[in-house]
C-alpha cells in the first residue's frame, strides 16, 4: 500500500520550509520535528486558528514516527545537495544550502503560503525555548486534549 500522507518526501519538504522560514543556520531534528508536529497542529498550540491537516483525534499519536520520517527525508534533501548537515557539541544541526533555498522559493501553492505562515508564528513563540522544553509543551498538550 502506498502512502500519501508524512512520506519522508513529505516531511523532508516540510522540514526545509521550516529551515527557510526560520532563516535557521542549524537546527536539530528535535526542533525540526516539534516545529512540523505544531505547525501541522497550529490550533491545538494556539499559533493558528485551523490545523493544517484538519481535527484529528489521533494527532498526538504521529509524534512517535514523525521524528523517523522527517530524518528519513532531510538524509535524502542531504544527499540532494539541498539540505546541509553540521556535527556541533549538541548534535547535528541541519540548514538549507542555497540551492535548498532555490528549491524552496520556486514551490508556489497555498499549503506553502500557510505553512510558512503558522510556522513563522511557531517560531516566535517558542525560538528561546529548549528542544527539551518544546516536547513538553507537546506533551502537556497532548495530555490536556486528552482531558476534554
Amino acid at each position: 500500500m502506498n502512502r500519501l500522507f508524512n512520506t519522508p518526501f513529505e516531511t523532508g519538504l516540510r522540514a526545509m520550509l521550516i529551515l527557510a522560514a526560520t532563516k535557521s543556520r542549524g537546527m536539530t531534528i528535535d526542533r525540526i520535528t516539534a516545529y512540523d508536529f505544531m505547525t501541522l497542529y497550529g490550533s491545538d498550540f494556539e499559533v493558528s486558528n485551523h490545523n493544517l491537516h484538519g481535527i484529528n483525534h489521533f494527532s498526538f499519536s504521529e509524534l512517535t514516527t514523525k521524528r523517523a520520517i522527517c530524518s528519513d527525508g532531510i538524509k535524502s534533501f542531504v544527499l540532494d545537495g539541498l539540505i546541509s548537515v553540521k556535527r556541533g557539541k549538541n548534535g547535528f544541526s541541519y540548514s538549507l544550502t542555497p540551492s535548498g533555498q532555490k528549491y524552496v522559493n520556486k514551490l508556489e501553492s497555498d499549503y506553502k503560503t500557510q505553512y510558512i505562515a503558522t510556522v513563522t508564528d511557531v517560531h516566535k513563540k517558542h525560538a528561546r525555548q529548549s528542544d527539551t522544553a518544546l516536547m513538553h509543551i507537546i506533551n502537556d498538550t497532548a495530555i490536556k486534549s486528552l482531558r476534554r
